[in-house]
């Protein structure tokens, strides 16, 4: 089956990919080919909001553009959703899918921009749509390295190489200890891994030799993007050069600001535990950014951490039902089943600045006055008017 090429716009491609290995490599050969593109990143679960950021995009650049979806098996009723939006947008968008998963057989057997491929992962797919815009010299080289990644993706163990295809694999789904929030930083220190990975790979490299060099591959990523005093103290473990990285860099459209008796708070949603820790205490101490860092569980469990001088065992103790030590303690929320970080944010505004109450008369009060009865009312009637006698 031949793969369509990629559909050029005036304006940007804007790519939407899965997470995962095959979602990340659709993208690196697209960035490989020089397009002006636009990258995005979502599990099944988060297309929605994906499409919702992306259109958002398009309007506000107001270019002729290009959707591209990599790596995503849309149901029916999404595809039928996408389809219909971008019909209605009033800046002209082209829409183009390439999926390698056979239940996108009934999609792709109604819209003609779905293309379906079952024997090529998402990454051969992107290669063969954007090979004529490499320089011809790189064709082969980018050829093999998408076949590599169509080694691990599809699982074919019969292939040479396939466990250092695996490795590769495991490599990109990996904590990296980069901040959550960070999507656009953690692509590029992904694109980073492949590329080196690949570098290795074809200089002849063994898989044990690659593993050894993992810790410099990592590092170098950081060189140039944190303090060189950083970057090359021996005492200061990877990861905590990573938060630094994410600390000098987040600020608040990614960590909200809320106040505490006087005391600025940021808000983190569910954040690895580890990644937060090492994070916060550079965003405190260093850089001065807060008083006090709560991390928030989907489930309501909070942890929570403040700079001296400020006590966040009573805090927690009187707003979310929890304690401990000054500088650290834990709590919970009443609303035990958060979304995202917005009603993370509105729950704890609400918990310590509740609403003032609505005034309502209590119902043993309240008196009833029942209408007086048809006798008495005329009785009544003849006692106030002086004409009737």
């Amino acid at each position: 089956m031949t793969t369509p090429q990629i559909i050029q716009p005036e304006g940007w491609v804007y790519h939407l990919s899965h997470t995962d290995l095959d979602g990340y490599g659709a993208q690196f050969m697209l960035k490989a080919s020089g397009l002006k593109a636009f990258f995005f990143n979502a599990d099944y679960r988060d297309i929605p909001l994906a499409i919702d950021q992306i259109v958002e995009q398009i309007l506000e650049k107001g270019e002729p553009a290009a959707l591209l979806i990599t790596d995503l098996n849309l149901s029916l009723d999404q595809a039928e959703q996408i389809d219909k939006r971008l019909r209605k947008l009033k800046v002209p968008t082209t829409l183009q899918l390439l999926d390698h998963h056979a239940t996108g057989a009934d999609c792709a057997a109604k819209f003609g921009w779905y293309h379906l491929d079952t024997e090529r992962c998402a990454t051969k797919l992107a290669y063969e749509s954007v090979a004529h815009l490499l320089p011809e010299a790189q064709r082969a080289q980018y050829a093999e390295r998408a076949n590599f990644v169509d080694r691990a993706d599809r699982w074919l163990k019969e292939e040479p190489q396939f466990r250092k295809a695996l490795y590769l694999l495991g490599l990109v789904m990996q904590d990296d200890h980069l901040a959550p929030p960070l999507r656009e930083l953690k692509r590029t220190y992904r694109f980073h891994l492949i590329e080196q990975f690949f570098v290795a790979h074809e200089r002849g490299d063994n898989l044990e030799t690659i593993e050894r060099s993992l810790y410099d591959l990592r590092k170098q990523f950081l060189e140039g993007k944190i303090e060189k005093s950083d970057f090359d103290d021996p005492e200061l473990p990877l990861n905590d050069k990573f938060h630094l990285l994410s600390a000098a860099v987040l600020d608040e459209s990614t960590v909200p600001m809320v106040d505490i008796d006087g005391h600025r708070a940021g808000i983190f949603f569910n954040w690895p535990h580890d990644v937060w820790r090492g994070v916060i205490m550079d965003m405190m101490e260093t850089r001065q950014k807060m008083d006090i860092a709560i991390s928030v569980r989907g489930n309501g469990k909070l942890s929570l951490r403040a700079n001296p001088g400020v006590d966040v065992g009573a805090i927690s103790a009187k707003y979310f039902r929890g304690g401990g030590h000054p500088g650290a303690a834990g709590g919970e929320l009443k609303d035990n089943r958060l979304r995202d970080l917005d009603h993370a944010v509105s729950s704890i505004k609400q918990t310590v600045s509740p609403a003032a109450p609505v005034a309502t008369a209590k119902l043993g009060s309240m008196i009833t006055i029942q209408p007086p009865r048809a006798g008495a009312q005329k009785k009544q009637s003849g006692q106030g008017n002086p004409a009737a006698s």
